[in-house]
This record gives C-alpha cells, sequence and structure tokens, in this order.
C-alpha cells in the first residue's frame, strides 16, 4: 500500500501545471498510489477558509483522498473558529507555507495556532526550506517547536543538503517525522533508516509540482529491509491518521 502525505490540487500561481482534482487522482492512480493526502493550492495562496472547504467537500466524495488543511498565520481574526470547525470535521493533518506567506516560525500568530491544536492529535506539516535553496538552522527551529509542543511534526524537504541538521533534529525530538519527496540521493533512505528509523520517515511525493516516480523510484529500490519499505510508503502515515 503506498500512501502520499504531500499531494497538491487546484490552481498553481507560478507556472503551467496541470493540477485538477481529477488529473491529480488519475497521475495517482497511475502510479499504484491508494491513497493521497491532498492540499488545496486556493488554501496556500488565497482563502484559506475557502480551500479547506474545498478540500473537505472532495475528500468526501472519494475515499482515496484524506484532507489536508491549511490556514495562513497572517489572517488571525477567526483562525481560531476555523481550526475549532476543521477539527468537528475530523481533520487531523494542517501544513503550513511560511515560504510562499512570508512569516517566520517565530512568530506569536503562528504559536497561537499551535496552541489551539495542541493534545488533538493533528500532524503538523512545516517545510525545511523557507526563503532559498539550503536553509541552515530552519530545522533546528522545527525541532524546538516540537519540545516545546504536544503535537506531531513532519518536516518536508529534507535532501542531501540539510540531512545532517534533519538527522540531529529527529534523533533529538521523537515527535517528528522527515517527508521524503526530495531523497534522492545515494544511500539517502538508507542513510535515514540507519540513523533515525524507518519509523521516523513518511513518503511524499508533492505532485503535481514534483514528478512521482523522482520521489517514489528512489524508495522502491533503495536497499532496506521490505517492512521498512512498507511503514515509510504507509504504515506510519496510517497510524497518524488512526
Amino acid at each position: 500500500m503506498i500512501i502520499d502525505c504531500n499531494a497538491f490540487y487546484g490552481f498553481w500561481p507560478r507556472g503551467s501545471v496541470a493540477a485538477d482534482i481529477d488529473t491529480v487522482r488519475a497521475m495517482a492512480a497511475a502510479h499504484g498510489i491508494d491513497k493521497s493526502l491532498i492540499c488545496s493550492f486556493r488554501g496556500v495562496f488565497a482563502d484559506f477558509v475557502q480551500g479547506n472547504a474545498e478540500t473537505l467537500e472532495i475528500c468526501q466524495k472519494d475515499s482515496n483522498l484524506v484532507p489536508v488543511a491549511t490556514i495562513n498565520p497572517h489572517r488571525w481574526i477567526g483562525v481560531e473558529d476555523e481550526i475549532d470547525r476543521l477539527l468537528r470535521e475530523g481533520v487531523k493533518v494542517f501544513r503550513f507555507f511560511p515560504e510562499y506567506q512570508h512569516w517566520p516560525y517565530k512568530f506569536m500568530p503562528f504559536y497561537r495556532i499551535l496552541e489551539r491544536l495542541e493534545g488533538t492529535g493533528s500532524l503538523i506539516m512545516l517545510p525545511a526550506r523557507v526563503g532559498g535553496h539550503q536553509n541552515n538552522g530552519v530545522m533546528t527551529e522545527i525541532g524546538e517547536l516540537a519540545s516545546n509542543y504536544d503535537l506531531t511534526f513532519a518536516i518536508t524537504g529534507v535532501f542531501y543538503g540539510n540531512l545532517a541538521e534533519a538527522i540531529a533534529v529527529a534523533q533529538s525530538e521523537p515527535n517528528i517525522l522527515l517527508e521524503t519527496h526530495l531523497l534522492n540521493s545515494p544511500d539517502g533512505f538508507e542513510v535515514l533508516v540507519e540513523e533515525v528509523g524507518a519509523k521516523r520517515l513518511i513518503y511524499g511525493s508533492k505532485a503535481p509540482l514534483h514528478p512521482i516516480n523522482a520521489s517514489l523510484l528512489p524508495l522502491m529500490h533503495g536497499a532496506i529491509e521490505v517492512n521498512d519499505r512498507e511503514k515509510i510508503l504507509s504504515g506510519n502515515i496510517q497510524r497518524m491518521l488512526g
């Protein structure tokens, strides 16, 4: 079974990308992906309330799609009500996009959002790459958040250039997971399985912005145990979703 924890749909405003929900669904099926955790581009770049509502409606009609909500801390008015509404709807995954919305992790509105989500069993997905190709220290900031809040954090964008920091942060904070869509360097999976354990890794593609095979083939052909591969492909995220 394959569960993609990092998928999008909607209108991508920064270029020509086929990202309508039917295309995204067909792309996943063509690569043997059983379930996709999807997030709305509208929620990232425009109105996150509308984006979340559309995502919930789409996922209610398709059991192979799992809703991922997003909230922009810049828009504080009504945020707590939106969080409560999403939790009542059963949403378990919340993604944040400071790299597009231009806010830092050291940001009181963001802290308040995390406080509201604390103790709910939610998964918080945050990017390692904010503002440039390599951003040393960003994952360390996420590690500090993980030490302060009763939540599970997933770091997206782990790759060869930030692997040392990813390993150190994951080893220090047991409530951190590492997402794998950029983990395509030789021995990348082997190193992380050895250093932090397969139970700390979750498969993501970042489709349709990235080709699915670029993320899937290195995992499928990595020199790791079959049960470790199964944990990364679906078991770990399935456990989070309940």
